[in-house]
């Protein structure tokens, strides 16, 4: 019986604070088997929660993560202005505290499409160098706005000068650039002084692991991982199984397939053996994983 290699898997990861995502990896890269790691969303060293970590053949579909909506629990310090919109950096303006009914009303903007400047603090990459490093070398940056989309914000509390929000978004959205806007918005100042990540797309926190406990058993295989992200499972035939495992166009032997265009699916063989991830796109079948 052929299964699926122990070293393509996903992890959930839930970082704490005070670590680079980088070294949140490490317990992974220590695991047997291992050769090949990636995550998909940074957490900065300030922030904890959710990060989705891949191994073997599953960091082809890093982009695919990261393409999922996120979801925060975030607290704005109002009053005050730091450089890197976070704990971690100094206070360039203060400003007096608003009132709820001010922050409320201004909260009415941060939903939907909204244009956004990233922190200059950032990974956001100018002439092919991080916009951090650059601002850490006091090299002023500019970095061009960018829309990005805010499904849902939530007041959860408000103990002056903390506003507790929840925050569901879409790719690329920087929590530290909300709340700059919105102590601007409000007729104040403001930084993000806590960030936790609850989601990423169908994975929760609640079902990750931190990093001292991670081990071979508590990745997901690509079957669980396909299954969590909502992807159709087709089994195959034998006479076709092994075609598939050797990366044979896809197009004469999926031809029958009632796939919809731009499905994302994945097939198995009689044995539940994992074979390929694929993408029906133009009427056309593309191989994004073959196992």
């Amino acid at each position: 019986m052929i299964k699926n290699p122990a070293s393509d898997r996903l992890f959930l990861i839930n970082k704490p604070e005070g670590i680079s995502s980088f070294a949140a990896l490490s317990s992974v890269k220590k695991l047997p088997d291992i050769s090949k790691v990636g995550h998909a969303g940074t957490l900065d060293p300030f922030a904890s929660g959710l990060l989705v970590v891949l191994s073997g053949k599953l960091t082809r579909t890093i982009s695919f993560i990261q393409n999922q909506h996120k979801e925060y629990e975030a607290v704005f310090t109002f009053g005050a202005e730091t450089d890197t919109l976070d704990t971690e950096g100094s206070v360039i303006a203060q400003a007096e505290i608003p009132d709820i009914d001010s922050i409320k009303k201004a909260a009415e903007n941060f939903k939907g499409k909204i244009s956004q400047k990233p922190p200059s603090f950032s990974a956001v990459k100018i002439n092919g160098r991080r916009a951090y490093d650059l601002s850490r070398r006091g090299i002023a940056v500019e970095i061009p706005d960018r829309t990005v989309e805010i499904y849902d914000f939530k007041i959860i509390s408000w103990n002056k000068p903390e506003l507790k929000v929840y925050i569901k978004c879409s790719k690329g959205t920087y929590i530290r650039s909300i709340a700059r806007d919105l102590g601007l918005a409000a007729g104040s100042r403001a930084y993000c002084s806590a960030l936790k990540r609850t989601a990423v797309g169908s994975f929760l926190v609640e079902n990750a692991v931190s990093p001292e406990n991670i081990n071979e058993e508590s990745g997901y295989s690509p079957a669980d991982y396909f299954n969590a992200a909502g992807f159709s499972c087709y089994r195959v035939p034998e006479s076709i199984s092994g075609l598939i495992r050797n990366g044979f166009p896809p197009e004469s032997l999926l031809k029958d397939f009632p796939v919809e265009d731009g499905e994302i699916f994945y097939l198995t063989d009689s044995k539940e053996n994992v074979l390929a991830l694929l993408r029906k796109r133009d009427e056309r079948f593309k191989y994004i994983v073959v196992f």
